[in-house]
Parts: structure tokens; sequence; C-alpha cells
């Protein structure tokens, strides 16, 4: 082989050396950029997770604080049904009066349109769901910024030894990272594992 078609040969190897090497680093600031958006989005996933887990806990404690209350009121109402009828019929009327109110304030505690037992239970069933997608959500964040995090170090690995198995994998775990994003924006159950 003549020095020529030697040096031929070692310019096309450094260029095919910059090529990959080119590719490789674009590869990596993608990968980059989707990485940080994915560690965005999970942490504020965590951050509703944590709210809406609050938030249920309070709801939880209103509604128990209800159920006390409503438990009270007809534990009153039948303790004075169960006591003997005084004579006067003046406090016949009073007793009535005070049974019905517990029975009535029993009544509001458990179906109150604003803030009885009922809404209550499905607000916190509502913020408890919430906080479930949530924290789908931010796993499939996560696990597509493993992803990416993979790719990021393949693509690296790639453009250093000129391996160009590495690039494809990295590209392919850039890929799966990318899938896992877009599930936890559209569908986290899926990407949530």
């Amino acid at each position: 082989m003549t020095a020529t078609k030697v040096l031929e040969h070692q310019e096309h190897a450094h260029h095919a050396f910059e090529h990959g090497a080119k590719n490789a680093a674009i590869v990596v600031a993608v990968l980059a950029a989707l990485l940080a958006v994915s560690e965005q989005q999970a942490k504020h996933a965590d951050i509703k997770v944590q709210t809406r887990s609050i938030l249920a806990a309070d709801a939880w404690t209103q509604y128990q604080a209800k159920s006390i209350r409503q438990l009270v009121s007809l534990d009153m109402a039948a303790m004075l049904t169960a006591l003997e009828a005084p004579s006067d019929p003046a406090l016949v009327q009073r007793r009535a009066e005070v049974i019905k109110r517990f029975n009535d304030d029993a009544e509001h505690f458990a179906k109150d349109p604003k803030d009885g037992k009922d809404v209550i239970f499905a607000r916190a069933r509502g913020f408890e769901e919430e906080r479930d997608e949530s924290l789908e959500r931010a796993h499939s964040f996560d696990n597509a910024a493993a992803a990416f995090e993979l790719g990021i170090v393949l693509a690296t690995a790639s453009a250093i030894t000129v391996a160009k198995p590495l690039f494809r994998f990295a590209l392919l775990m850039g890929a799966i990272g990318t899938v896992l994003a877009v599930l936890g924006w559209t569908a986290p159950q899926w990407g949530a594992f």
C-alpha cells in the first residue's frame, strides 16, 4: 500500500470520527434537553402528589369531625327520647323541639350540599384520585429521565470509542425516554412501573 493510500485512509477515518462525534454531541444535547424537561415535569408531579395528599387528609379529617358531630346529635336525640316525658306541656313541647333540632343537625352534617359528609367524601376521593394520577405521572417522567440519562452516557461513550452499536443504543434509549415522557402527559399509568 502506498503512502498516499495510507494517508487517504487515515483522512477518511478522521472524518468518520469527527462526523460520529458531531452526531453523538447533537444526540447528547437533545437528550440533555429532554432530560431537563422530564425532570421538571416529574418535580411538578411530585409537588402535586404532596399537595393532594395534604388536601385529602384535611378532607378526611373534616369528614371524621362531621361524623362525630352527627353521632353526638343522634345520641343526644336518642337519650332525650328515652327519658320519661315531663308532665308540663311546655316542657314536652321544648323537649320535642330539642329532639327535632338534634335530628335536623344530624341530617345537616350528613347531607348539607355545601359541606355535608357526602360532599366532603366526594372531595376527599377526588383529591386521592388526583394524587394517584400525579404519582403515576411522576414515575413515568422519572423513568423517562432514567432512559435519557442512559442515552447520554451511551452517546458519550460512542463518541469516545467510535462504536456505532453504542450510538444506536443511545438513540434507542432516547426513543424509549421520549415515549415514556409522552405517556407521562397522556397516559401516565402506562409509563409508571
